[in-house]
């Protein structure tokens, strides 16, 4: 069966989303069906804003030229929750239902996925899409049941993000003692929305009070030069930028990690940080999204508060403190995704999904 899927760019070098990440190991792991890329959204390179309408008014042509190419294709939509994801992919999405595929959406988190309060316009957009009868897809039943209560969704099924294990299976984790510094890293996106402001202002406080740490931080600048250039002349050698890994470079940044440090405002479920727990990295994250369903405080990982510094200063001096804690929860950590993630059984249910797909049809309930 053919199958268009809708992501960003695949090369992870142009590219930093998780949400490519999750194309590329579907893609990778579904042999079963032959996969049509459809690439939608901007390289990390690539300026935003108004410089963006003229490229996604020439990919709307090449999409519906390509939905005419392959009317019998099943559209493998990824969506996340966001302003500019909802006023962009509204009208790609309606575009299927008026071509005749077959479709699912696929439901990767953002702010109006957990925010109270959603803007009007908004709102009504999402109530549009969610009343279509097509199939989707959340990274949890939390999340599901949410786009059941707040957009009445009805056709939901949940599942769970799933990396690859294959590289993780010979790493053997070296322990330090509480005289070596931990090592803290973030891998993704670098923005504002990643709380980048509040992991400065932590590693500063920690500094001040002589708790030996070195922060390695992988990824682009969603602002070229907004954060970097601060890390660096605030941490010193105390920091250092990989750039943007893939293959054995990110095998290798991984690694070298003792903590993932990510107090993100809104997420799904992080591909990073399925793929840090795989390597036994304890995770210092906020409870948004589906990432609660994964991490569970002081037993895997450590929650912390949104947009809070203090909360850690304390987890990161916690674990500095503590590390028969910080043993203990990296094997957790790493047990955990082994015994919940599996590819061939996300394949499986996917492909059953894709399946449910020709239970419905393309039209508005």
């Amino acid at each position: 069966m053919r199958v268009i899927i809708v992501s960003p760019s695949l090369d992870p070098t142009k590219n930093v989303s998780g949400l490519s990440a999750v194309t590329r190991f579907i893609i990778a792991n579904n042999p079963h069906h032959n996969y049509v890329h459809f690439e939608l959204g901007r390289k990390d390179i690539e300026k935003g804003g108004i410089y963006r309408v003229n490229p996604i008014i020439r990919k709307y042509k090449d999409w519906k030229r390509l939905l005419k190419t392959y009317p019998d294709a099943i559209v493998h939509y990824n969506f996340p929750l966001e302003k500019l994801g909802i006023t962009r992919d509204t009208p790609f999405m309606r575009a299927v239902l008026k071509n005749g595929n077959r479709m699912i959406i696929h439901i990767h988190g953002g702010a109006y996925l957990s925010s109270e309060s959603v803007p009007f316009p908004f709102r009504q957009m999402l109530k549009y899409v969610f009343s279509w009868n097509v199939p989707f897809i959340t990274l949890s039943e939390m999340e599901a049941e949410v786009l059941r209560n707040k957009f009445h969704a009805k056709h939901v099924v949940s599942l769970p993000n799933c990396i690859d294990l294959k590289d993780t299976q010979t790493f053997e984790r070296k322990y330090k003692d509480d005289s070596t510094p931990l090592t803290l890293g973030y891998l993704g996106r670098i923005a504002k929305t990643k709380g980048m402001d509040y992991l400065l202002q932590a590693c500063c406080i920690l500094k001040e009070r002589h708790i030996p740490f070195c922060l390695k931080i992988a990824g682009a600048e969603e602002v070229e030069g907004q954060y970097l250039p601060q890390f660096s002349k605030i941490l010193g050698n105390q920091f250092v930028y990989s750039g943007i890994v893939s293959g054995e470079s990110k095998n290798a940044f991984l690694q070298s990690l003792d903590v993932l440090a990510m107090p993100t405002f809104f997420e799904g479920l992080p591909m990073s940080l399925l793929e840090c727990m795989s390597y036994g990295v304890v995770p210092v994250v906020t409870p948004v999204g589906s990432i609660p369903t994964i991490v569970t405080d002081r037993q895997n990982g450590m929650l912390i508060k949104v947009k809070d510094t203090q909360s850690i200063v304390d987890a990161i001096t916690y674990l500095h403190t503590h590390r028969d804690k910080l043993e203990l929860m990296s094997k957790l950590s790493r047990n955990y995704i082994y015994e919940h993630f599996d590819s061939d059984s996300y394949i499986d249910k996917l492909n059953n999904i894709y399946r449910t797909c020709s239970c419905h049809s393309n039209s508005k309930r």
